[in-house]
């Protein structure tokens, strides 16, 4: 299943390039706008964490994002679990990074959506009070993006985004014989805000 994960998301990079590549309509307009911005996870600060992220837009609209975080998983997450009642799970991901590749369909410093490829690791930290335990490992989780960049004034911008992923546990999620469960395939979302910097 990873595997049909993985070659999933090269067919969505495959259709990213196809889309960048520059076409004589493109180059009759003006000359595109390529671009740098910083932004971060509005929601990872309210969930005792950080978040920051690094992009480049290309003349081309293909974006490319790389980014670090930390945050604790909201309780209505960890409640979902078949055990919690049992187990009342305590977590927090005490590191994340990303990467993501998407299409701005507007181009940069405009709003507009954008859809892509994203790639999620995360480390766990799982511990239970009523288990007297604790246990760490990490998921790797790789699907497909989209969102719509709002841009407020020239530079600021919002920017809601979803995900859907396919994610592989590496370690145990169990702690004395009683485990939390980790799902194959799931939906994120999340704001992101930025600063957007862009030239001709």
């Amino acid at each position: 299943m990873f595997r049909t994960a993985l070659a999933l998301t090269a067919l969505s990079l495959t259709a990213l390039l196809g889309l960048a590549l520059p076409s004589s309509a493109q180059t009759a307009q003006a000359t595109p706008i390529a671009s740098v911005a910083a932004e971060a996870d509005v929601l990872a600060y309210g969930l005792s964490g950080y978040s920051g992220i690094f992009s480049v837009t290309l003349p081309s609209k293909l974006q490319v994002a790389f980014g670090v975080g930390r945050y604790d998983p909201p309780s209505f997450l960890l409640s979902g679990d078949a055990n919690y009642d049992r187990a009342q799970w305590e977590a927090t991901v005490t590191s994340i990074q990303v990467a993501r590749a998407t299409y701005r369909f507007r181009g940069a410093m405009k709003s507009g959506p954008a859809l892509g490829a994203i790639v999620l690791n995360q480390n766990w930290r799982l511990s239970s009070e009523p288990l007297a335990g604790e246990t760490r490992f990490r998921t790797l989780s790789v699907g497909v993006t989209g969102g719509y960049y709002i841009h407020l004034g020239r530079h600021f911008y919002l920017y809601p985004t979803a995900a859907f992923t396919y994610n592989d546990v590496s370690g145990s999620t169990s702690i004395n014989g009683t485990s939390y469960a980790v799902e194959r395939f799931s939906p994120n979302a999340s704001l992101h805000a930025g600063w957007e910097w862009g030239r001709r």
